[in-house]
């Protein structure tokens, strides 16, 4: 088989769940995670054969067809993989932990801008207007990529991260990801009960917390409902805010002065989700134009 017979085959079982560009596109990235090719390659050389062992022919349970197999169920790519990308580095996933979503690396990217941390930092343009935080607490961290990211972005600062799911720290404590300075120290915390003894006061507190509203999810993917964790995604439709309202408490006990809240939000509610804080509320859009996230100076 060759690449062009490959994206030809995932376009074709793949028919019930994606568009043809959008399989195909997922059929490159499979070939160049598992074949270790550039993309330009499979593009300009889509006669070139795959090998017999990568496609699996011969153990029907792994190689390429296998990874196939498992997308048409609607297995999401990023846990097939078993990794995603994220800003800049390579973050393991698995079901038990949210897989990241590009909103969220605008949100590391925003903060980086903010603080003026380099600019090899999730595209970040960086200025250098404000002190970098020297202590960070992402709070609902599942996988740990924010925390990681703004780990590597600010090398000087101590992160500290915490998840209700024991699934998600595991995976979280289990990163093999280099970085510059200390890694994070992750705990395990419910947000919507209070804060543990012993923690420092912080400059800069994340969250990217469970949000989207049980009534919507009738427009999201099988790929997302049957695999990720409804819990890191859902939450009442009577009391959509009830993370931010947690994290507000939160902020009031640990926010060093002067300190920063980042949060990535329902589009939906922004507007009432900014009205939970006092002190600086700034209300900020994605890159679709979408209010994504808030930033609030208490």
């Amino acid at each position: 088989m060759t690449y062009r017979e490959f994206k030809d085959l995932a376009v074709e079982r793949l028919a019930a769940l994606y568009p043809a560009e959008e399989a195909r596109a997922i059929a490159v990235r499979l070939l160049t995670a598992r074949l270790n090719v550039p993309a330009y390659k499979i593009a300009a050389e889509p006669a070139t054969p795959i090998p017999a062992d990568a496609l699996g022919a011969a153990t029907p349970d792994a190689g390429l067809l296998a990874d196939l197999a498992r997308l048409a169920e609607g297995c999401p790519l990023q846990y097939v993989l078993g990794f995603t990308e994220f800003c800049g580095l390579r973050i393991r996933v698995a079901p038990g932990c949210l897989i990241p979503r590009p909103e969220t690396e605008e949100l590391v990217s925003l903060i980086v801008d903010r603080f003026g941390a380099p600019a090899s930092v999730c595209g970040s343009a960086a200025d250098d207007t404000l002190r970098n935080p020297a202590n960070i607490l992402d709070l609902c961290t599942g996988s740990g990529c924010i925390a990681y990211a703004l780990a590597d972005a600010f090398p000087d600062a101590q992160v500290f991260a915490c998840d209700l799911s024991e699934a998600a720290l595991t995976i979280a404590c289990k990163q093999r990801v280099k970085l510059p300075g200390a890694r994070p120290v992750f705990f395990q915390a419910d947000v919507l009960g209070t804060p543990p003894a012993g923690l420092p006061k912080f400059d800069l507190i994340v969250s990217n917390p469970p949000y989207v509203r049980e009534s919507e999810r009738a427009a999201m993917r099988r790929n997302v409902l049957d695999y990720e964790p409804a819990e890191a995604l859902f939450v009442p439709d009577d009391d959509p805010l009830r993370f931010y309202a947690a994290i507000r408490r939160w902020a009031d006990a640990l926010l060093a002065p002067g300190g920063e809240l980042w949060f990535e939000i329902n589009e939906a509610l922004g507007p009432q989700t900014a009205a939970l804080f006092n002190g600086s509320v700034e209300l900020l859009q994605d890159l679709s134009g979408r209010d994504r996230f808030l930033r609030i100076i208490l």
